[in-house]
């Protein structure tokens, strides 16, 4: 599959949650959030090597964490009927304003 936007993002979650038959509630989808949100916390924590050597032994798939959160992202957005793209955008442009750059 090929890169795509975040409404490209937003249509193929939709399409795939739909085909499957698994809309959830937004509730339900924020207690996935917080359980993947510590997947990536755990990861980061390996990397970092808190706990000492014991912390070695395991792989680091950071790369499919954040992939499982930005799915579920994705859904609440659709669950929520938020543009995700729109939204995000018209944040930043609040952000850049709020925090100018120092000259």
């Amino acid at each position: 599959m090929e890169e795509k936007t975040i409404k490209e993002l937003q249509e193929y979650v939709n399409a795939f949650v739909n085909d499957r038959e698994w809309q959830t509630p937004a509730g339900d989808i924020l207690i996935h959030i917080v359980e993947e949100l510590g997947e990536v916390a755990r990861n980061v924590l390996r990397i970092k090597n808190y706990g000492g050597q014991h912390t070695n032994d395991k792989e680091n798939n950071m790369d499919e964490e954040l992939a499982d959160l930005l799915y579920l992202i994705l859904k609440m957005s659709n669950a929520c009927d938020v543009n995700l793209g729109k939204a995000f955008t018209s944040k930043m442009e609040k952000n850049a304003k709020r925090f100018p750059v120092k000259e």
